[in-house]
């Protein structure tokens, strides 16, 4: 779980409302600015920092101010077929490109049983599997992946080529939790690698090498370096897929060609691209049977014996939805040099910052 360990604690809704006029203050819709921000405290509220407030709210920021991506929103759907569909996003606000391909492709699956759609030329989407749980309303799964400048080396190599690239896909179920994977395909996203380095805190073994390709625990040399893969060259391989899928078949770009991290980058637009899928399960069988299957092999793994010292075995995506119960009650943690972050931007725009 890409989180914080400790920090002020916030209500979200104060910090949902303080985050929806900043953006607004900065020329983002009223509507654009509802969603990002909710795209954004959802990543808090499950623990993924790293996608929330948090980390991204001051880049965007920049971003939008500094004309590298736009706030006012431009889509135009260049490719549109019965289950596919490709959408232009001209440099917007990548989480509504996301959302319009997300909605595109429930619609279509709800039509054709299962819809693919895809976005080119977009920004940072936050949080992959707030996209495919948009999916388990409608009794779909869901799926969604995106790449990333380079951050990981091939498998042998030293230079950067491949992004966190993640993918995330949500499964429903009937009376337990749904089954929601969203995982970076590296050890873990460069964004916990920043907040570690905010804090000075050092990295767990096996996170990432520094430029010269060699482990480190020190963040501000990872920063210089590499984050590691997940299974070595296995992740290596999915990386690779992800960006044919969501850089090279949508027109975008991809692998080394990005012209840097979102936070270092304050010059051109990153074109990202992005790609979406809803599997309508009545098309394959009945709703129900499906979720009581899927509730059935849910309560089977974790009625199967636990190793020494383990209370507990979790589905995927179960510490998330704990981790929201939890700050829903108790507040949001924001790390001391974050809120000195936020404290500025608001001076700045005139927009103060709440207290915890």
């Amino acid at each position: 779980m890409a989180g914080v360990d400790s920090g002020i604690m916030f209500p979200a809704l104060r910090l949902r409302e303080w985050t929806q006029e900043i953006l607004q203050r900065i020329g983002v819709s009223q509507d654009d600015a509802v969603l990002l921000t909710d795209s954004m405290i959802e990543a808090n509220l499950r623990g993924v920092d790293t996608h929330g407030i948090t980390r991204m709210l001051c880049v965007y920021v920049e971003r939008i101010q500094k004309g590298v991506m736009s706030a006012k929103t431009h889509l135009a759907v260049v490719r549109d077929k019965a289950s596919t569909a490709l959408i232009d996003c001209h440099n917007s606000i990548g989480q509504v490109g996301a959302a319009m391909a997300m909605q595109m492709a429930i619609d279509k699956a709800h039509r054709t049983g299962v819809a693919f759609t895809a976005v080119a030329h977009s920004n940072h989407y936050g949080a992959a599997a707030y996209w495919a749980m948009k999916a388990l309303p409608e009794g779909m799964i869901g799926f969604s992946s995106t790449n990333a400048p380079a951050a990981a080396a091939p498998t042998g190599g030293r230079t950067p080529m491949f992004g966190t690239n993640p993918f995330a896909i949500a499964i429903p179920a009937g009376k337990e939790l749904p089954f929601v994977l969203d995982l970076a395909t590296t050890v873990v996203a460069r964004g916990r690698i920043v907040l570690h380095a905010k804090q000075n805190k050092p990295l767990e073994p096996g996170w990432a090498f520094d430029d010269r390709g060699l482990p480190t625990l020190d963040p501000h040399a990872a920063m210089k370096g590499l984050l590691a893969p997940i299974g070595g060259y296995k992740g290596y391989g999915i990386m690779l897929a992800v960006d044919c899928l969501c850089g090279l078949l949508t027109g975008s770009n991809y692998g080394m060609h990005f012209p840097g991290f979102l936070a270092e980058n304050m010059t051109e637009p990153t074109d990202v691209g992005s790609v979406f899928a809803a599997i309508n399960v009545e098309s394959f069988m009945e709703l129900p049977e499906f979720t009581a299957a899927i509730d059935r092999a849910i309560r089977e793994i974790k009625a199967s014996n636990k190793a020494e010292g383990v209370n507990r075995i979790y589905i995927p995506g179960e510490i998330e939805f704990d981790t929201k119960s939890e700050r829903l009650a108790k507040g949001i943690p924001i790390p001391e040099a974050v809120v000195q972050d936020f404290i500025e931007l608001g001076k700045q725009l005139r927009v103060p910052f709440p207290k915890p």
